[in-house]
């Protein structure tokens, strides 16, 4: 992802955000789990996951929104949602030291969506 064809990696983020987008709209329609099997719901989120820590210390415009989708999957089973506690946490630990700048990125939505995927909500407050 990261020094390879930009345009390859901006595709491989919109698919993989648009996959995660579509599994979590089915489940919201049907009020619960959807048809997805585990294994693809994870493939979704790994891909998220990709793009997520292609950029570590960096804040791209289409990160937050990134981020915050990844952070939807924390209430799935395992293993999804140890794979995005330890995305949300890398993320987390990366970009601690100009976390005052880049929070202005996120709306108060965004903030609250990543506050509840830490035990420590204070931080992204």
């Amino acid at each position: 992802m990261k020094g390879g064809d930009e345009h390859l990696s901006k595709a491989f983020r919109e698919r993989s955000y648009a996959d995660a987008t579509v599994i979590l709209m089915k489940r919201k329609l049907r009020n619960s789990r959807s048809d997805q099997s585990i294994a693809s719901t994870h493939g979704a989120v790994l891909a998220l996951t990709a793009s997520v820590l292609s950029v570590p210390y960096d804040m791209p415009s289409w990160l937050p929104d990134h981020i915050t989708l990844l952070a939807k999957f924390i209430g799935e089973p395992s293993p999804i949602k140890s794979t995005v506690a330890k995305a949300v946490a890398e993320f987390r630990r990366t970009h601690a030291d100009t976390w005052n700048i880049h929070k202005a990125a996120f709306s108060e939505e965004q903030l609250e969506v990543l506050a509840d995927t830490t035990t420590s909500s204070s931080y992204f407050a």
